[in-house]
C-alpha cells in the first residue's frame, strides 16, 4: 500500500526513528502536534535518552526535560548530562526514586562533590540502574565515601569514576577490605583519579565479579607491593595501567601475580625510568610464563628529553622486538618524537599506507613484519626549543632498541634537515612528510641536489607519501623526486588537485626513459569512478596514455604499470 503522508507510518517506525533524538527534542517537537503523537510519546514502548551537551539549546532542554521528568519518568531509559553548566542545578532537581524503573545509564558531568555524595544514595532505589558516569572536580582528600556508595547500588555493572582536584596526588581511597557482605555486581571498573596500588587492592576486593579494570597509578605514597595480599579475579580478562609513579618492571610483575587472572588485553602506559620496560625478551618470557591467555598486548613507554635530565639509556640487546615471538602475534613496535618525549609502543599491526598489493589484508610474512618498526617525527628541529638537545639525541636513543624501516614526518621539513635525518637512518625503506618545499624554484641547493642524488638506485627508499602538497616549488620538486621511486602517493584536497598532479607527473615519467615510478596513489576525499572516468579523459585528451591500469579502492585512485 502506498503511503502518501508520514501519519501513515506504522508506530514501529516512529520508534525507531525516535531512538535517534534527545527526549527533549521529540518532546519539543512532537508532545503538542496532535493525538495521535501525544498517545505515541506516552507509550511505553517509547523509552527517552536524555542528553544535554554544548550542542543543545539550554531553553529548549529546560523547558522540556522537566516535563518528562514529571509525566514520563517510567519511559527514561537514560541521562547524560554533559554540560558544565546546568549540571548540578538538574541533578539537584530530579527526584531519583523506584518510579525510574526503566533507567538504566547515567552520566554526571562536573557534578559538585556534595552534589554527588547527596544522589548517590537515592540511586539504590534504581531497579535497572546498570552503568554510571561521574566526573567531578573534587574538594575530597579521600574518596572513600564516594566509593562506599557506588558499591551499595545493587545492580551496577560499569562505573567509570573520574575525580581530579588540584594537587591530584594527594587524593586516597582509605577503604578496608570488603566483607562478603559488601560484595558488589560491578562487571567494567575505569578508576581515572589517583590510587595506589594498595587502595587498588582495597577497591577490587568488593568487586570479584570484574571483567575490566582501567586504573591510574599516580601518587606520592610508597607501596611495598610484595606485601600486598593476593586477590582472586578469575573473570577478569580486560586491564588497563597508567603508570605515572616509580613503580619498576619488578614491581609490575609482582602485581599482576598477585591478581590470579587470566588476562587477554593488557594495556600498559608508564613513564617511569626503569628501561627494563624495553626489554623485549624480558616481555617475552613474562607473557609466556604469566599471561599465557594473553591475545592483544598495547603497551606505550615514554622516554622524556630536558637539559636538566639525563634521559636512561637502554643498554640491552637491539632488535629483539622482531623475534618470532612478537612476529607470530603480529605485536609491532612503533616509536614516536613528540617534542619532550620519545614514545615506544607496541600494538596490534595495522595495514600501512604503503601496502598496495594488499588493501583487503594485511601482510603476513615475517619477513615483512620483521622490517615494520616505524618512527614518527611530530618535531624536527626540538633545537629551537632548547640548546643541547638536538633531533639526532632522539633518534640515537631510539637506535639502541631496533633498526627504523619506516620513517614519517608531520612538520614541514626541508632538504638539509631530511637529510641529516636520513643519514642517521640508512635502512629506511618507506618516507611519508607533510610536505617538501624547495628553498628556490629553479635554483636548487647543494642539499637539495644531495637529497635527490640519495634517492637513486643505491638507497633503500622506494616508496613516499606527501601528505601536504600544495604550492608549486612543492610541485617543482615532486618532478625531480617522481622518477627516482617506485611508488608514490599524494594526498590530494579534491579532484581538481588530483588531476593537475596526474597531468604533471605523467608528463615528467614519459620524458625520462628510465623512470622507475610505477605506481601512483591520489588520496581524495570522497573518491569514487566517476573521478577514474574524468581522469582517463584527461590523460586522454592531454596525449598522456600508455599501459597502465587505474582502479579506486575506499578512498584513494590508483594508476599502475609495469
Amino acid at each position: 500500500m502506498l503511503i502518501s503522508t508520514i501519519e501513515n507510518l506504522p508506530n514501529e517506525t516512529f520508534y525507531e526513528v525516535f531512538d535517534y533524538f534527545d527526549a527533549t527534542e521529540i518532546y519539543h517537537s512532537f508532545s503538542n502536534l496532535n493525538h495521535r503523537f501525544h498517545q505515541l510519546i506516552n507509550s511505553s514502548s517509547l523509552l527517552f535518552k536524555i542528553k544535554l551537551d554544548y550542542s543543545k539549546s539550554n531553553e529548549i532542554f529546560m523547558n522540556n526535560y522537566q516535563k518528562i521528568i514529571l509525566y514520563n519518568k517510567d519511559q527514561i531509559l537514560s541521562v547524560h548530562l554533559w554540560s558544565t553548566e546546568n549540571t548540578n542545578e538538574i541533578i539537584s532537581s530530579i527526584i531519583f526514586d523506584s518510579s525510574f524503573n526503566c533507567l538504566e545509564s547515567l552520566v554526571f558531568y562536573t557534578i559538585e562533590s556534595d552534589v554527588l555524595i547527596s544522589v548517590l544514595p537515592k540511586l539504590t532505589y534504581l531497579s535497572r540502574l546498570l552503568s554510571l558516569t561521574i566526573d567531578t572536580w573534587s574538594n575530597l582528600k579521600d574518596l572513600a565515601d564516594i566509593y562506599r556508595l557506588i558499591f551499595n547500588l545493587p545492580k551496577l555493572k560499569y562505573i567509570k569514576f573520574t575525580a581530579m582536584e588540584s594537587k591530584d596526588d594527594d587524593i586516597t581511597i582509605s577503604l578496608p577490605i570488603a566483607t562478603s557482605e559488601q560484595i558488589s555486581s560491578i562487571e567494567h571498573l575505569i578508576m581515572d583519579h589517583p590510587c595506589a596500588f594498595d587502595e587498588l587492592i582495597a577497591i577490587i576486593s568488593y568487586t570479584p565479579h570484574l571483567r575490566r579494570l582501567k586504573f591510574l597509578s599516580l601518587t606520592n605514597r610508597n607501596v611495598n607491593i610484595r606485601s600486598i595480599k593476593p586477590m582472586i579475579l578469575p573473570n577478569l580478562t580486560h586491564l588497563s595501567i597508567h603508570i605515572y609513579k616509580e613503580i619498576s618492571f619488578d614491581e609490575f610483575e609482582i602485581f599482576i601475580n598477585k591478581l590470579n587472572s587470566k588476562i587477554k588485553v593488557l594495556s600498559l602506559t608508564t613513564i617511569v625510568e626503569d628501561m627494563a620496560y624495553l626489554d623485549a625478551n624480558r616481555w617475552e618470557k613474562f607473557i609466556l610464563t604469566k599471561l599465557p591467555q594473553l591475545e592483544k598486548f598495547y603497551f606505550k613507554y615514554s622516554a622524556y628529553f630536558s637539559e636538566d635530565y639525563q634521559t636512561p639509556i637502554y643498554f640491552g640487546q637491539r632488535d629483539q622486538f622482531i623475534s618470532s615471538f612478537w612476529l607470530q602475534r603480529r605485536w609491532i613496535l612503533d616509536i614516536e618524537i613528540d617534542f619532550e618525549n620519545i614514545i615506544y609502543s607496541i600494538r596490534p599491526y595495522q595495514k600501512r599506507w604503503y601496502e598496495y598489493d594488499t588493501q583487503y589484508k594485511m601482510i603476513n610474512s615475517s619477513d615483512q613484519l620483521s622490517k615494520s618498526i616505524r618512527l614518527s617525527l611530530d618535531e624536527v628541529c626540538p633545537e629551537r626549543w632548547t640548546k643541547t638537545i638536538f633531533i639526532n639525541d632522539y633518534i640515537n636513543h631510539a637506535l639502541t632498541i631496533t633498526q627504523i624501516y619506516h620513517l614519517e614526518i608531520y612538520a614541514k621539513i626541508f632538504c638539509a634537515k631530511l637529510m641529516e635525518i636520513l643519514h642517521l637512518l640508512p635502512e629506511v625503506i618507506t618516507l611519508k612528510i607533510f610536505s617538501l618545499p624547495i628553498l628556490q624554484q629553479g635554483d636548487l641547493s647543494e642539499e637539495e641536489i644531495e637529497f635527490l642524488c640519495f634517492l637513486s638506485n643505491k638507497n633503500q627508499i622506494r616508496k613516499i607519501c606527501f601528505e601536504n602538497m600544495k604550492d608549486m616549488d612543492e610541485l617543482f620538486m615532486l618532478s625531480l623526486i617522481c622518477s627516482r621511486i617506485n611508488h608514490l602517493q599524494i594526498k590530494c584536497v579534491n579532484y581538481m588537485h588530483a588531476e593537475l598532479l596526474t597531468g604533471l607527473i605523467l608528463t615528467q615519467i614519459r620524458s625520462v626513459s628510465n623512470s622507475s615510478l610505477r605506481l601512483l596513489c591520489f588520496c581524495i576525499p570522497e573518491a569514487n569512478d566517476d573521478m577514474i572516468e574524468k581522469l582517463e579523459k584527461m590523460i586522454d585528451v592531454e596525449n598522456l596514455r600508455f599501459d597502465f591500469m587505474i582502479k579506486h579502492v575506499t578512498d584513494k585512485i590508483y594508476l599502475q604499470w609495469k
